[in-house]
């Protein structure tokens, strides 16, 4: 046994957004309710990223619920700012996929992601998702982490069993789920962090199952 494979989830790992706060500096300056936003993410989240709705749909249920009115405007200018705020790159996170490349790691990414950022994450992040052995999708599977069912659909498309595979996410719940599919996982706060602690955890994985093993590759 061994880690083989390391699959990456995209925002707030491979970028620099955090979720809901990057449309907040318009939420207040437009006077709006800051609570509408981050209640309608807790319930509408998941319909949202397993493409049932639209990002304008989202936002629809999120200012109906709130009993607010939202120009067209100020509509637009968050729904643009939600969807182009994934678009700024973690530059060591990208780094650090691929010197694991190079070193043999098969490379995954795992997302929930809505419908109209898929397009431009695959043209803003090009170089990276070419050097994917696998990506999964949310929007495109219909299914969402912490799902079992698409861990299961990753695994499957590396081709490498749960075991052998490190995740990273900055949600702990998608985290659990990874654990709860056989995966290892490491809840990721900065690049740096989340690259030793996976260091330590390939050399205890191949300790433990392989003596006198060198580098990532048991044999």
């Amino acid at each position: 046994m061994k880690i083989s494979a390391a699959v990456f989830d995209f925002g707030g790992v491979m970028t620099s957004c955090a979720t809901p706060v990057r449309v907040k500096e318009i939420v207040d300056a437009a006077g709006l309710p800051w609570n509408a936003v981050t209640d309608g993410f807790a319930k509408y989240r998941r319909d949202y990223d397993i493409g049932e709705i639209t990002v304008a749909e989202f936002y629809d249920r999120l200012w109906r619920d709130a009993g607010v009115e939202v120009s067209a405007a100020v509509r637009a200018a968050i729904e643009e700012a939600d969807t182009a705020s994934f678009l700024h790159p973690n530059a060591g996170t990208l780094d650090f996929m691929r010197s694991l490349k190079e070193r043999g790691f098969k490379i995954g990414i795992l997302t929930n992601m809505p419908r109209e950022l898929a397009p431009r994450f695959r043209e803003r992040f090009a170089g990276t998702v070419a050097l994917t052995d696998a990506l999964v999708v949310s929007c495109e599977v219909r299914l969402v982490k912490p799902m079992r069912e698409i861990y299961d659909l990753m695994a499957q498309t590396l081709a490498v069993p749960g075991g052998e595979i490190c995740f990273f996410d900055d949600a702990p719940v998608n985290c659990r789920g990874a654990r709860d599919a056989g995966w290892h996982s490491i809840c990721f706060t900065s690049i740096s962090e989340a690259a030793s602690e996976f260091e330590k955890l390939a050399e205890s994985v191949c300790a433990r199952q392989r003596r006198g093993c060198s580098g990532q590759l048991c044999t």
